[in-house]
Formats: C-alpha cells, sequence, structure tokens
C-alpha cells in the first residue's frame, strides 16, 4: 500500500453508521439537559479516544501520522487524505466563511450541545462522514503530501489570524478561544478513529 493509496476498512469491520447531523442535532436539544446531569464518558466508536485542546495538539499528533503512515490503519468512512482535505477546509472556513449555514433552530441546538455537553466532557462525536454542508466535494484519494500540507497551513493560518472569525455553520458565533476548541475537538474525533 502507497502513501497515496490508503484505503478505509472494509465495511464488515467498521462501527455502525453514526446518525445524520441533522437528526442528532434535533434528538440534542431535547437531551442535553438530561446529559448535563449524567456527563457522556467515553466514546462510542472504535479506536484511540484522543482529546486535544489546541492547534499544537492537532499538529503533534499530525506528525506522529505522517512518521507512521506505513501502519496506519483506517477505521472511518473516508481515507487519510480526504480527512485532512476535510479538516483543513472547516479551518479555513472559519476565517473566510462557510457555504452554508444550519437553520436557526438546529443552531441553537447544536449551541446547546457544543457549550453543555462537549467543552464539559472534553471532546466531541460525530458523523465522521459529513461533509461540511455546501462545501464542494473533496475528492477519496490524491497526494497526501499536498494534503498533509494544506492541513499544516490552515492550522498555522488559524494560529496567525487576527481578523475576525466567522461563524459556525453549525455552532454560531464562536469567540478565538472557543473555535480552537471546536477545531482540536474535530480533529482529535477524526484522528481517534485511525491507529499506527
Amino acid at each position: 500500500m502507497n502513501k497515496t493509496e490508503l484505503n478505509t476498512v472494509d465495511a464488515q469491520d467498521r462501527a455502525p453508521t453514526s446518525m445524520s447531523r441533522k437528526t442528532f442535532l434535533r434528538l440534542s436539544l431535547g437531551t442535553a439537559a438530561a446529559v448535563a446531569f449524567a456527563p457522556l464518558t467515553g466514546c462510542s466508536k472504535p479506536g484511540r479516544k484522543l482529546r486535544f485542546k489546541t492547534i499544537n495538539d492537532c499538529l503533534k499528533e499530525t506528525a506522529l501520522i505522517e512518521n507512521n503512515l506505513a501502519t496506519l490503519q483506517m477505521q472511518q468512512p473516508w481515507s487519510l487524505y480526504k480527512v485532512l482535505e476535510h479538516m483543513a477546509q472547516s479551518m479555513e472556513y472559519s476565517m473566510t466563511g462557510y457555504p452554508q449555514m444550519e437553520s436557526s433552530a438546529l443552531m441553537a441546538a447544536a449551541r446547546v450541545v457544543f457549550f453543555n455537553v462537549f467543552k464539559p466532557q472534553g471532546y466531541m462525536s460525530h458523523d465522521l462522514g459529513a461533509p461540511v454542508p455546501g462545501a464542494p466535494e473533496i475528492p477519496d484519494n490524491g497526494p497526501l503530501e499536498d494534503a498533509f500540507l494544506r492541513y499544516r497551513n490552515a492550522c498555522s493560518d488559524f494560529q496567525n489570524f487576527t481578523g475576525a472569525l466567522m461563524p459556525h455553520f453549525s455552532y454560531g458565533e464562536l469567540d478565538y478561544a472557543n473555535w480552537e476548541i471546536a477545531h482540536a475537538f474535530h480533529a482529535a474525533d477524526h484522528y481517534s478513529s485511525l491507529t499506527y
């Protein structure tokens, strides 16, 4: 297997498919209060259960992954190329604006989940096969070197960004500290489902 052809595991080896983002958000508003009284532990997906708080945490794990490509195994629906491009795309949109926003009702539910569930428990869990709404489709495979570079550049651009950050397509307005947490949680969730 070469670097540009890392494939995902067979369907029978994957965990059951996660619910869609919209279904999750609709259910979350009603369950967020209950979760606040009984915080979630663990993660329903297989993998390493990584916890990142900063962009530097993301960059450290990215370097480890890049240095261990020969033994990398994916336990999610996307290739490593697509994961890196997706995470870079999401980080870039936080600085330039997302192409499509959720409805105000879904955004309100997502904010409750982000601030009352994800932040207190220290990680997020989301549909690992869900693209950014309205974003151009990312091919399954491409040059991994380019994907690593794009992701590292997006991280650097975010760390050095001094302008006004754009609203998250689902969480809405976030300050820089919460945006960093959102990006770190997002990367940790994707990286948790691969091993090397």
